[in-house]
């Protein structure tokens, strides 16, 4: 990102960016959605339309200006579009302008598939990103492939993802692309499987052989997507509806259930004996078709759910319990993993809604950005548990502060060391251990009228540029000695050097 922007600022005559900016222009979007404002600019008002609302002041709070903002914000890119190739070679063609997301797409992934492991079942659902602007197959700008579905609270661009069944953390991105696109890419053997076991199969794909249980809805759910996963070594439990080619749909709807919690199952044995496949109906609140190649079909946990109920003292909220098989339980248990999420990233962190933009890929970007951020929070409510002390809504807040406050462009770190920590040790704080900060010297002492400028010094390192910034760790200002470098925006090394050379740190 810090390099694609750079090219993009350098090519409109502006300063180029370093990755410590970027970590700070993403602090500053995720502070913008605690806010209520009109338009960005109102974020750096410094006097209150009204004496009852607090004024934003971003300036002052995050240290960034507007205008330096604003260029960052409509250079910042996250993708590289490729200038050569088949996919260079149609400009308005549906592959050169997925190329706009599809580098932050898949470093996400990697990033997953190298760094977290998924507990034992893994949920598998469709998301919507918001995009109510100009987009569709027909038509070559905009959105490539727009979506609007009447059960989805947005309209947009449509993901396919895999999250880990237990803490919700997203695994695995897939974009939804058109027909044409889909079929093109599509190998010998995948066409001719169904759509939704292929996609299936690359969402799951580096989880192979875990014998992991994977939960999916009707779109994934088949015979052939149980069976498919069963030979790449994973188990299976979902719901189906219109994919049943192979499925006893039939009789399993002729048989008559009488009360809500019922089920009855088939079950296709293995030649070695236990079931390879079960086919269950259940009776909900409709009647509901599972297939499942793990589980079993013996009573499982109760379900329990809160319902108003009309009593003699007036309403209330009673838990209903009803009976289910454990192939049911199974799939409850991590159904709403994605849609959990979903509702983190669009009610609650907010992004799309607050930032608007008329550009699509910045759009589609921005909401990857808001899955990593939930996750995040994921990861840490995870990690915490009942002790968890934060809310949703304090944690943005504090990774807002976090990533405003970097140090990434002016702070190196020793090697961790085996050495275990102490009850004296301090907890680590902004501008604590070896940075540049401004010197204490003055050129002259202040008098009336005149003011007291910082002292500049020649650079230790690059002996002939002249600075105000000095090491911290090296000061020692009994003596008068202070070591003066030249700062990270000028482009050079001289602090990394310096680090390496006495405070023996790398960067």
């Amino acid at each position: 990102m810090t390099s694609l922007t750079s090219a993009k600022l350098i090519g409109r005559g502006l300063a180029s960016t370093l990755p410590g900016e970027i970590l700070k222009v993403l602090g500053v979007l995720i502070l913008a959605t605690r806010f209520e404002f009109g338009s960005r600019a109102d974020l750096w008002a410094t006097e209150p339309r009204s004496k009852q609302m607090p004024v934003p002041a971003f300036n002052a709070r995050t240290g960034m200006p507007r205008l330096r903002f604003d260029a960052l914000w409509s250079a910042l890119t996250f993708s590289k579009q490729p200038t050569g190739g088949p996919a260079a070679d149609d400009p308005s063609g549906e592959r050169f302008r997925w190329a706009l997301v599809n580098d932050f797409i898949s470093s996400i992934s990697a990033h997953r598939e190298a760094h977290v492991t998924p507990g034992d079942t893994i949920c598998v659902d469709e998301s919507i990103l918001k995009w109510y602007g100009l987009g569709g197959h027909w038509i070559s700008v905009g959105l490539p492939m727009y979506v609007a579905i009447d059960r989805k609270p947005e309209n947009g661009r449509e993901i396919q993802n895999a999250a880990c069944g237990r803490s919700g953390i997203i695994l695995h991105l897939h974009l939804v692309t058109t027909a044409a696109d889909k079929h093109a890419n599509l190998s010998a053997a995948e066409t001719q499987l169904f759509l939704g076991t292929t996609v299936l199969q690359r969402l799951v794909g580096p989880w192979a052989g875990t014998d992991r249980i994977v939960r999916a809805d009707s779109y994934f759910a088949s015979v052939e997507a149980a069976l498919s996963l069963q030979a790449s070594g994973l188990r299976f439990t979902g719901v189906v509806k219109t994919a049943h080619r192979r499925f006893p749909m039939a009789p399993l709807a002729a048989r008559h259930l009488s009360a809500r919690g019922d089920w009855v199952s088939m079950v296709h044995p293995s030649p070695s004996g236990p079931p390879e496949l079960i086919a269950v109906l259940r009776s909900d609140r409709d009647r509901r078709y599972f297939v499942a190649s793990a589980g079993s079909t013996s009573a499982g946990a109760p379900c329990e759910r809160l319902r108003w109920r009309q009593l003699d003292g007036g309403a209330e909220r009673v838990a209903v319990s009803m009976t289910q098989p454990e192939v049911a339980e199974i799939y409850y248990s991590c159904c709403a993993q994605i849609d959990r999420h979903n509702r983190c990233r669009q009610d609650d962190l907010r992004l799309a809604h607050k930032l608007g933009t008329h550009d699509w890929s910045q759009r589609v970007n921005l909401s990857f950005l808001g899955v990593c951020i939930v996750d995040a929070w994921m990861l840490h409510l995870g990690a915490r548990g009942p002790a968890a002390s934060l809310k949703q809504a304090t944690f943005y807040e504090d990774l807002a502060s976090g990533l405003i406050d970097n140090t990434f462009d002016s702070t190196g770190w020793r090697p961790r060391t085996a050495q275990a920590a102490t009850d004296a040790t301090v907890a680590p704080a902004y501008g604590v251990g070896v940075h540049l900060t401004p010197t204490t010297k003055r050129r002259a002492p202040p008098s009336a009228g005149v003011a007291a400028f910082l002292a500049q010094r020649r650079c230790r390192v690059f002996r002939t540029n002249r600075s105000t910034l000095v090491c911290f760790g090296c000061r020692d200002t009994s003596v008068g000695g202070e070591i003066f470098l030249c700062g990270p925006k000028t482009g050079r090394d001289c602090f990394r050097f310096h680090l390496l050379a006495a405070h023996d740190a790398w960067l």
